[in-house]
């Protein structure tokens, strides 16, 4: 039993939306730019003044110069002010575009969530679960393209993608992060998209002891309970020159959505009867009436798809869903640094970071499919079936109704991320030399344990579309009497658990997932004197990685009046032992929406199955033991495979500088050569469909002498099962030039071009491969091919060639005026699963129609971006200790070779918001910090389900931070996100909703306590 069952009421409410996000969006983005504009304003005359006190002050600085630096290098300035500050100065320097955030102080960053504080800053865009932020995208370009770094050494995902779940990592540990979006030769191949790199801090950063405890109550509006969190950060100084850190954060993370979902729509029944087509089929697309469908002669299954085109779009599953995730997450950094001279040092650290879940999905599903009757369904202005009752007929005529399936998906959920590293610094006047070796690993177990219970053919549902939302009514719900359509006296009540007659089931799909990268790297950094070149640089990077991942499976199904086998003995499912399974073991859930309001009817609450008591009894009743399901006692299956990828790679770069008349021009240029090898071993399996033929080999033919299809002969020599090797190699050069013009003093314009790359997704490159080998004379007469589906080791790297310009005006240390146009032509990439014909696949002549993803090419990205910031030191106290950040990106992308499947228009780029942007507004004083932050992105284009393009609505997030400082040892501080109660909601075209999710809202107090 897990702690989400707090709600005992069955009934109904009824609600109303709070507000249109959109609205709310619309006023925002107002403030906005009307708050940048004013800000530039500002900012602008305030400069002008601030140039003028410069110049009659400038010998009396002067005077003073020396006693001040000392003075300076003494203060420790800390806070938001600090924290902007010390980001556009890392901008500045930066040999390329990036940006940064920068922690406000020790243990503190921005947010709490390293993926929330980087949606912050402009071209990046959040993907979140859970109402927590995740992974990101930069410039558009999908996560997995993103090249994530710790402390210089790779960040690997788990499962094997290349994609980074920023909550495996704390907040607490990092001291700066560094966004790339340009790209020098320097830098590690591996971000299409970007590189972000984390930086920790460093013991030898400390002239001193230091300690500092943090601790934290956090509370979710959907859960009654407090959830605790910690952080201690120490650092002992054995001496100047040797010093240790740890840095340890641990958590309790409880979190919770609540679906109401239509889960996908399909087409099932031409319901309006007019004329014009709901969709157009390209391939049918010249037949004009559905007679013409039917006297063309098309073979049963295009003929269906022809007919396809005038059936509208109704909801095939609606359902209720409460998913939780109970979670204990701790994560460590234990470093140590030693200074064996004033230019040499070494440093080792281990970071270890581990997540251990348990995952309760609670589902309450109406399979509808095609059972409504069409007579009485609705259909709306955009083809979309409306309303229905759950009353069909199928094509024998059989009265069918829906299928009603309690199912609860109970996972235990375990990941472990571990860094290590051991490297060195060698500085002196003019040469710099670094390097390090580190191994990084992930590891995933995922216990996945799904126990279901179902009734199946449920008349007289009434499903309702009520503000694109379904309205699910059981008032006059009965089981269908199959013989007499007039019985509709077995009335059904969905918490009723003697009901529930046709299944009862238990399937176990545990899985496990490892990846591991050891890393060497070395550079070389020369910075010669009173030279146009400032700095050459070299250095290379040999990685090698392996992934390997594993499942078992197990299956128990039940239906009340079905027999089944144990140890010999037939035996028959009563509905004794139905109820017996099934009533003990259920429980209440919580209440729907408890603190939201979706605007439709709802149940309140229902009896869902509790996984372990159910499972236990499911398998005592049937006569199995627990131990015929545990997993030690389980094979594995076959779909397993391992993967190597061993990579090296070289650079050589110049930095310069030199003036232009009255300018300063600065700049690098360089070239990286890498290589990659790939070896990839999965499971294969061919089978061969031979000519039918009797005892004595004869061919057999059909009733008129037509020749009938292949049977599969195990023992042809070209049938195989078993495991193969593929290997691959394959070189790219990447060139990069990167001009700074630094026009007067703090305006720069900046010119940017180079070319990039990033790998595959580790999962994609598997071999695992299913065929069928079509050897019989009916497959040659009618052309039928060979077939395989399968994974493809021979995937070509993501490659693209970008460019930028941007013009940046920096009036004072804390404030930035900038805007980009950039463009990313992605000459290489890879598309989901489709069919490539004729292919060799194996090598040996034998040709092959091959369902496996593929790479393509021709996608060019292109946008904007625009961010300011300033602190309003002009104004009059108390105003003079706010300021303000904002920041807007526009994004689109062309020659997308993907395409609506409703109307054959091609589609945006998955995961790409056309419109995204920032507003940060804040308060600093000796004693108070506040902070309110708003977050905004455009609906996007995130995959294909069953046939439909799934869109992610426009959503945007609202978080605030207050914080008290005692004196300089103690501070206080409350947060909250989500304050607009934000949601996310699917669709699939308009009137079309799949799930709408809350997840609730966060709210936290603590402490942090220095000494």
């Amino acid at each position: 039993m897990n702690n989400y069952n707090q709600s005992e009421k069955l009934d109904c409410t009824k609600t109303t939306p709070l507000f249109k996000k959109n609205s709310l969006a619309s006023r925002i983005a107002s403030i906005v730019l009307a708050g940048a504009a004013y800000s530039t304003f500002m900012v602008t005359n305030a400069y002008a003044q601030e140039q003028q006190d410069n110049e009659q002050q400038s010998q009396s600085q002067n005077d003073n110069a020396s006693s001040e630096d000392t003075v300076l290098e003494e203060v420790l300035v800390t806070g938001i002010r600090q924290s902007y500050t010390s980001a556009l100065d890392r901008k500045r320097e930066a040999g390329t575009m990036m940006d940064s955030l920068v922690a406000e102080d020790i243990s503190e960053f921005p947010d709490k969530n390293i993926g929330e504080a980087l949606q912050r800053i402009s071209g990046i865009q959040l993907n979140r679960d859970m109402g927590e932020g995740t992974s990101v995208s930069v410039r558009g370009v999908e996560s997995g393209l993103v090249r994530v770094e710790l402390n210089g050494v790779t960040a690997m995902g788990m499962g094997g993608s290349r994609s980074v779940d920023f909550r495996d990592m704390a907040s607490e540990l990092v001291k700066s992060i560094d966004v790339y979006k340009g790209s020098e030769a320097r830098l590690t191949e591996g971000g299409v998209g970007g590189t972000i790199q984390i930086n920790t801090r460093k013991p030898n950063e400390f002239e001193e002891n230091f300690l500092s405890i943090n601790g934290e109550a956090q509370y979710n509006s959907m859960i009654d309970e407090v959830m605790p969190k910690y952080n201690l950060t120490g650092v002992y100084k054995a001496s100047d020159r040797l010093g240790f850190l740890v840095n340890i954060t641990g958590s309790d993370v409880h979190t919770m959505l609540h679906g109401l979902r239509n889960t996908n729509w399909q087409k099932y029944h031409d319901v309006d009867g007019v004329a014009s087509k709901t969709s157009v089929d390209q391939l049918y697309a010249d037949y004009s009436t559905q007679q013409e469908c039917m006297d063309a002669g098309l073979d049963s299954a295009s003929e269906t798809a022809c007919l396809e085109q005038w059936h509208e779009y109704s909801p095939s599953t609606p359902r209720y869903s409460i998913w939780g995730r109970e979670e204990n997450r701790l994560s460590a950094n234990v470093e140590m640094q030693y200074a064996v001279t004033d230019n040499l040092s070494f440093d080792l650290s281990y970071t270890d970071g581990e997540r251990e879940k348990l995952a309760t999905d609670r589902n309450f599903q109406v399979e509808v499919g095609s059972a409504f009757d069409i007579d009485s369904a609705v259909v709306d202005a955009n083809k979309n079936v409306t309303q229905f009752v759950t009353n069909g007929m199928n094509a024998a005529g059989t009265p069918i109704g829906a299928t009603i399936r309690n199912r609860t998906l109970n996972f235990d959920w375990n990941q472990e991320r571990k860094v290590m590293r051991a490297g060195f610094d060698y500085v002196n006047d003019n040469l710099a030399i670094d390097g390090y070796i580190a191994r990084s690993t992930t590891f995933e177990d995922i216990d996945s344990r799904d126990t279901q219970t179902a009734q199946n053919n449920v008349g007289g549902i009434v499903v309702t579309q009520v503000n694109d939302l379904p309205e699910i009514d059981f008032t006059d719900a009965y089981i269908i009497n199959q013989d007499d359509v007039e019985d509709t006296f077995n009335t059904f009540n969905y918490n009723d658990g003697t009901q529930y007659t046709s299944l009862d089931r238990f399937k176990y799909a545990p899985s496990q997932s490892e990846a591991s990268e050891n890393i060497a790297k070395f550079d070389v950094t020369y910075s010669p004197e009173q030279s146009f070149f400032t700095a050459y640089r070299t250095g290379f990077i040999a990685t090698d990685q392996d992934f390997a991942n594993n499942a078992w499976g197990y299956n128990l199904m039940q239906t009340v009046g079905n027999p089944y086998t144990v140890d010999g003995e037939t035996r028959i499912w009563t509905q004794d032992d139905h109820e017996a399974v099934l009533l003990g073991n259920r429980f209440a859930t919580d209440k729907f929406f408890r603190d939201y309001n979706p605007g439709v009817d709802i149940i309140e609450s229902y009896m869902a199955v509790d996984t372990e008591p159910y499972l236990a009894a499911l398998l005592e009743r049937s006569g199995f033991s627990s131990a015929e399901a545990a997993r030690g006692n389980l094979q594995p299956i076959d779909s397993r495979y391992d993967i190597n990828v061993q990579t090296q790679s070289a650079y050589v770069q110049a930095d310069f500088e030199t003036d232009v008349g009255s300018m300063v021009l600065r700049g690098n240029f360089g070239v990286r050569v890498a290589r990659t090898q790939t070896e990839s071993e999965g499971f294969t399996r061919i089978r061969v469909l031979v000519e039918q033929t009797d005892e004595d080999g004869n061919p057999i033919y059909g009733p008129n002498g037509e020749d009938l299809a292949g049977v599969e002969d195990p023992d042809d020599p070209r049938a195989f099962e078993g495991r193969q090797t593929v290997e691959e190699d394959f070189v790219d050069v990447l060139p990069s030039l990167n001009l700074t013009l630094e026009m007067i003093e703090g305006l720069e314009a900046y010119l940017g071009v180079a070319k990039v790359m990033a790998r595959p997704q580790i999962n994609d490159l598997n071999i695992n491969a299913d065929c069928t080998l079509r050897d019989y004379p009916l497959a040659r007469d009618q052309m039928i091919p060979n077939t395989c589906t399968a994974g493809n080791p021979d995937l070509d790297p993501y490659r693209a060639t970008q460019g930028e310009v941007a013009l940046t005006w920096y009036p004072n240390e804390s404030s930035i005026l900038s805007g980009a146009y950039f463009v990313k032509d992605i000459t290489s990439y890879i598309f989901g699963a489709e069919t490539q014909q004729d292919v060799d696949f194996f090598n040996d002549g034998t040709l092959w129609d091959v369902r496996q993803q593929v790479n393509k090419e021709g996608i060019t990205t292109k946008g904007f971006e625009f961010q300011a910031s300033t602190f309003f030191d002009f104004l009059p106290e108390p105003f003079n200790n706010t300021g303000a950040k904002a920041n807007y990106t526009y994004i689109t992308a062309d020659n997308v070779d993907d395409f609506n499947p409703l109307t054959g228009e091609q589609m945006p780029l998955r995961g790409q918001s056309e419109n995204s942007y920032n507003l940060e507004a804040f308060y600093e004083d000796d004693t108070w910090s506040l902070k309110l932050a708003y977050n905004y992105r455009d609906e996007f284009y995130s995959r294909v389900f069953d046939g439909l393009p799934v869109f992610v609505d426009a959503s945007g997030y609202i978080d605030g931070k207050i914080t008290y400082t005692y004196d300089e040892n103690l501070k206080f501080y409350v947060d909250a996100r989500n304050l607009g109660k934000e949601v996310k909601l699917e669709t699939s075209g308009v009137g079309r909703t799949n799930d709408l999710q809350w997840s609730g809202r966060m709210f936290s107090a603590g402490f942090t306590y220095r000494m």
